[in-house]
């Protein structure tokens, strides 16, 4: 297989935005003055457990304001209101209708964390509104849906538009899947994923992430970040998918969550690279079964992109480590959008990142119906 090949844009906006964090938290050349930047007016709709994450990283990057915020459930919009005073100063304005917020002049840019069955129609609105736009992961729970956005993108191609996988501003991840591009762990023979964790059964507030009509299902949902980072590996799509799961293990906890509790599949391309997945919410508290792991293995060495190294096969060659240690990748997804935002990012950067997030949606419906099924299905049955 030859070297891996990724958009260079997209590469360097990654590599820029952990240079331009590293400068945000202080750590510049000696004698160097950053200039203060350009001050972003933001809104944030949806304040639950992620809405709430984006505004405090928000808050932590320079030259951002959050002028209104807006959620449905009062105890949301209360709850947050009362950090972003606490950290900026300045209480922003307390919205439950979202076409109030986008109405609003002072908006430059919006953050959206709602339920994935809301995003396609509320991302559409956002940039008909005219600004710019951090939406959540998945881009949508349809291809049609994804086409939408990617429609209305076009047409404000002004706009800078990017969706959460925040692992393409990861320096580990842009570090790796750059040592592979280069040819360092040779030919790319396979890669193992695995999310497990005991805390299941996951419900989501007012039990969304339980649905699969409004999640997905975890292989839409949470999963689109492995589907992101494969593809991203890959060069592209794989050809077809094999897997089996598990819907019952929670069944009736609450009545009606139908989504799935444990699976396993295999991703193949047509160039014999393949993946295998697990995810489960079903294993013992003890980490000698629970977490989340990404290695790639090729005929030279392999990376651990979630431990952060690289090693060969070899053996004179050390270990090398890929940024060990946790990275803030939220909030370097965030600092590149606002830069994107003040500089005015190129339209044909904010299309491709929209492609890759229509992609991993792909993907995961793939994994679905491989699933469901228990059978191989190919790529072009995802229509």
């Amino acid at each position: 297989m030859p070297p891996v090949e990724v958009n260079r844009r997209r590469f360097l906006h990654g590599a820029a935005a952990a240079a331009g964090l590293a400068l945000s938290q202080g750590q510049v050349l000696e004698g160097a003055v950053e200039p203060e930047p350009r001050v972003v007016k933001l809104g944030i709709i949806g304040l639950g457990n992620r809405g709430t994450t984006l505004a405090r990283t928000l808050l932590e990057l320079p030259g951002t304001q959050i002028v209104a915020v807006c959620d449905s459930e009062l105890k949301h919009s209360v709850r947050a209101t009362g950090i972003i005073e606490k950290a900026g100063g300045r209480r922003p304005d307390q919205l439950d209708r979202i076409d109030a917020l986008l109405a609003r002049k002072d908006i430059e840019a919006v953050a959206v964390a709602l339920p994935c069955d809301l995003h396609a129609d509320v991302y559409v609105d956002v940039l008909r509104s005219g600004k710019h736009l951090y939406g959540e992961k998945p881009l949508a729970l349809s291809l049609h849906e994804c086409d939408r956005v990617l429609d209305e993108a076009q047409n404000q191609s002004q706009l800078v538009t990017r969706v959460g996988f925040q692992r393409r501003w990861n320096p580990r991840y842009v570090e790796g899947v750059a040592l592979a591009r280069r040819g360092e762990i040779g030919r790319l023979l396979q890669a193992d994923s695995a999310w497990i964790s005991s805390n299941g059964p996951m419900l989501g507030h007012g039990g969304w992430l339980g649905s699969r009509e409004r999640s997905g299902d975890w292989m839409v949902e949470q999963a689109a970040h492995v589907w992101d980072v494969v593809c991203w590996l890959a060069g592209g799509l794989p050809e077809q998918a094999f897997g089996r799961g598990r819907r019952e293990l929670f069944a009736g906890n609450p009545v009606g969550r139908n989504v799935t509790d444990h699976y396993s599949v295999q991703l193949d391309w047509a160039n014999g690279f393949s993946t295998t997945f697990l995810q489960s919410w079903i294993a013992p508290s003890d980490d000698a079964f629970t977490g989340n792991s990404l290695r790639v293995i090729g005929e030279l060495g392999g990376l651990d992109l979630a431990g952060g190294s690289v090693t060969f096969r070899d053996r004179s060659r050390p270990r090398q480590p890929l940024h060990p240690g946790n990275q803030p990748d939220t909030k370097l997804a965030l600092a590149s959008f606002l830069k994107a935002v003040r500089d005015g990012e190129e339209a044909s950067t904010s299309m491709t990142s929209l492609r890759e997030a229509r992609d991993a949606t792909k993907v995961g419906l793939l994994v679905r119906m491989a699933v469901d099924e228990n059978r191989v299905v190919r790529i072009n049955e995802i229509v």
